[in-house]
């Protein structure tokens, strides 16, 4: 995120969204702290989870594949991979409209994100989409009067 922060290829943001959970908040920091602007910590930028319980991991693997599997699964973690897709964009969508005209950095999870960049290329999230997407990787999504993708998950 050091070097995100410092190839900073973008107007500089007026603002930085993330996660609550603490490895986005630390990313986050970092540009925060780099751009001198507010950080929002949003529930709605939050993982998506199988299950949050403490499950082994062959068991957890399990969940998430049946989910990639039937995107409209609901699984024991209460929220479907569609109803994330869904969570993200209207959390995304409030995110645009505080910040019309402006740059705005969102710090997030893979799952997540993968979901709401698919949306925006007309296909169908996969687990294989998502596994794509590099550590500190950034895509880049427009907004006027509907979001477009600019580029697509990369490293700087």
């Amino acid at each position: 995120m050091n070097r995100v922060a410092t190839e900073w290829p973008f107007a500089k943001p007026a603002a930085v969204y993330s996660s609550d959970l603490l490895r986005s908040i630390q990313s986050a920091t970092i540009l925060q702290t780099a751009f001198h602007v507010p950080l929002e910590k949003r529930t709605c930028l939050r993982e998506w989870t199988a299950d949050p319980s403490d499950l082994p991991q062959a068991l957890y693997m399990g969940l998430e594949r049946r989910a990639w599997g039937d995107l409209a699964w609901v699984p024991p973690g209460g929220e479907s991979l569609a109803m994330a897709a869904d969570r993200a964009t209207r959390c995304l969508d409030g995110i645009a409209g505080r910040h019309p005209a402006e740059t705005a950095a969102v710090v997030g999870h893979g799952t997540l994100f993968s979901e709401f960049t698919s949306r925006l290329k007309k296909e169908s999230p996969t687990e294989s989409y998502k596994n794509t997407i590099p550590f500190a990787g950034i895509a880049v999504v427009a907004h006027r009067d509907a979001w477009r993708l600019v580029s697509d998950f990369a490293s700087v």
